[in-house]
């Protein structure tokens, strides 16, 4: 029995791109985060087996 753990990072923050760790503030994406959020919703659109998900 294999285990595959697929690692996604945060999107970008306007934060993010300022210099400023978000945290524990409520971020926004900025342009760049809401094209990054786009691409990981195609990729994870289809059934690709994930039966877990931890953040």
């Amino acid at each position: 029995m294999s285990i595959e753990i697929v690692y996604e990072t945060h999107a970008t923050t306007a934060d993010n791109e300022a210099g400023i760790a978000t945290g524990w503030l409520p971020g926004a994406l900025s342009a760049t985060g809401r094209l990054q959020a786009r691409e990981l919703g195609r990729r994870r659109r289809r059934d690709d087996g994930i039966v877990a998900v931890f953040t």
